[in-house]
């Protein structure tokens, strides 16, 4: 298996989606994003990459080498040669592996996916479709809005009040361990969970679209190795 995050850097995109964007939905030149999908394809090592037509859900799909932007927010395969590839701009990356069956996924665990349980139900059908056992499936979180700066209203986190932190009146939500949790209730090991701690809005390195309104993805993305 080999996996990456990316950052803002080594593309070829004009400000401000400057200059690795990957996303074709935010009104950059798409000869740009294609150029830099081409990039990345280099980077990762592989024949082709899958990206979603990513809706805020639930959504899991089941993909191949067949499969061409499904609209969901998590995928999973055992197709070698194929990346998986999911896009942020504050939302957390999330890929998964499970060592045994060589399975791998993606999923975008924004804050309307969280609250879905994105994570459990891309691991349950992990599950279903290729018998997957839970304590064999690596987590890893990428770089993502940490509650340091992710400031969000009472109202919206009914049932999640656990994981805001209130400080001068307003309050911040703790995305990267509410998903933790969500794995750790389904049996995901805690030494299998890695969480880049960096948080993309404070950091200029990445695109962060509360900081910045109009700006480009980064991505997570993951492939398994060919056969030698």
């Amino acid at each position: 298996m080999k996996h990456l995050f990316t950052n803002r850097f080594g593309g070829v995109s004009h400000p401000p989606c400057d200059s690795f964007n990957l996303a074709l939905h935010v009104g950059d030149n798409s000869l740009h994003v294609e150029q830099n999908r081409d990039i990345l394809k280099k980077q990762i090592g592989v024949s082709s990459i899958l990206f979603m037509n990513q809706l805020h859900g639930d959504i899991v799909e089941c993909v191949d080498e067949s499969t061409t932007t499904p609209s969901c927010d998590a995928m999973i395969t055992n197709v070698k040669d194929l990346a998986l590839c999911v896009m942020v701009a504050d939302c957390i990356p999330v890929l998964l592996f499970d060592k045994v069956r060589n399975v791998i996924g993606v999923a975008h665990a924004g804050r309307t996916g969280s609250f879905l349980h994105i994570g459990q139900k891309t691991v349950q059908k992990m599950l279903d479709n290729y018998g997957s056992c839970v304590e064999d499936i690596s987590i890893f979180m990428g770089p993502s809005i940490r509650s340091c700066c992710y400031e969000v209203s009472k109202e919206i986190v009914g049932g999640f009040e656990s994981y805001l932190t209130c400080r001068d009146e307003k309050c911040f939500l703790d995305l990267q361990t509410l998903n933790r949790d969500d794995f750790l209730k389904i049996g995901i090991l805690p030494k299998n969970i890695m969480i880049e701690p960096t948080c993309n809005c404070c950091d200029k390195r990445f695109f962060s679209y509360r900081r910045d309104g109009v700006t480009g993805r980064f991505c997570g993305i993951i492939a398994l190795e060919q056969d030698r």
